[in-house]
């Protein structure tokens, strides 16, 4: 036996169906036209977050190359004082070059200043020409505080 409701309320709810299932469908339209209007910025804030990741990790990595380069450089230099100063105090640092050796040193500069004469030291190439030294003598040390006598 199948319960028989009267007309008025059958109707009543299949409108009140109706009702929901449009506003139901509505609602649901909505959202996803929502998430679709969102979803280009959402995938350009998930791009500049990985670009900021990017830059971060480079910036971190420029910052470890350029502190492993002035440890390098630190090293450099303490090395050059550590052998200048045994070069100046050692027993021979007074004593004439041999003239062998003088002679190969001097071919050697003069070869350096053949294919690189805006070196330091160089003569330029109308001096040499004319029979000048290959190297001029190098400029006199300047003070750091120029203003002092």
């Amino acid at each position: 036996m199948m319960l028989r409701l009267p007309t008025r309320t059958t109707l009543g709810l299949a409108a009140l169906g109706l009702i929901l299932t449009v506003a139901l469908s509505l609602y649901w339209k909505g959202r996803l036209d929502g998430a679709a209007r969102e979803r280009p910025k959402a995938e350009a804030a998930r791009a500049q977050a990985a670009i900021g990741a990017l830059e971060t990790r480079g910036e971190r990595d420029s910052a470890a190359r350029a502190a492993s380069a002035a440890d390098v450089a630190a090293a450099a230099t303490g090395s050059l004082i550590d052998i200048a100063r045994n070069a100046q105090t050692s027993e021979d640092a007074l004593a004439p070059l041999d003239p062998d050796r003088s002679r190969r040193l001097h071919a050697h500069d003069s070869r350096l200043c053949e294919w690189a004469p805006e070196l330091a030291g160089c003569a330029q190439a109308g001096d040499a020409a004319a029979g000048a030294t290959t190297l001029r003598p190098a400029p006199a040390a300047r003070r750091s505080d120029a203003g002092r006598p």
